[in-house]
């Protein structure tokens, strides 16, 4: 049951996904987003400490594990996951951050706003039946 989230530099939610879609309901997604906005502060730290864009494991929440990629504009990916796929996270996020680029780069496109295209949402959907198992 990952959770995906796609973090503006000023903080705004710009993406949000689950996986598979009916899996969280009602509490379980206000709590998702609650662990992952806890998370948010470490991630800043964590960020300035080291030149790396995959900053791996950045938190524990029960038997869950947040995953978090800085892209060089400062977005944040946030995976909330059960942790049993480390691998398969580093590379879902180097493709994520390829198709991210993509959207960033159409001229039609602000970055201040959430990323709603059915596309963008299929594509990384597809990307994350690739590197995980749900």
């Amino acid at each position: 049951m990952p959770v995906l989230y796609i973090i503006s530099p000023d903080n705004r939610m710009v993406f949000e996904e689950f996986f598979p879609d009916e899996s969280m309901v009602g509490k379980q997604m206000v709590v998702a987003q609650l662990v992952v906005n806890a998370a948010l502060d470490m991630v800043d730290e964590m960020m300035w400490r080291t030149r790396d864009m995959n900053l791996k494991v950045v938190d524990r929440f029960d038997d869950q594990v947040i995953h978090a990629f800085v892209t060089a504009g400062n977005f944040r990916f946030m995976l909330l996951s059960d942790g049993k796929q480390e691998e398969g996270a580093r590379t879902f996020f180097f493709d994520l951050y390829e198709l991210f680029t993509r959207v960033l780069m159409n001229p039609l496109h602000d970055r201040s706003t959430s990323v709603s295209h059915p596309i963008f949402r299929e594509r990384v959907r597809q990307l994350t039946r690739k590197h995980f198992i749900y």
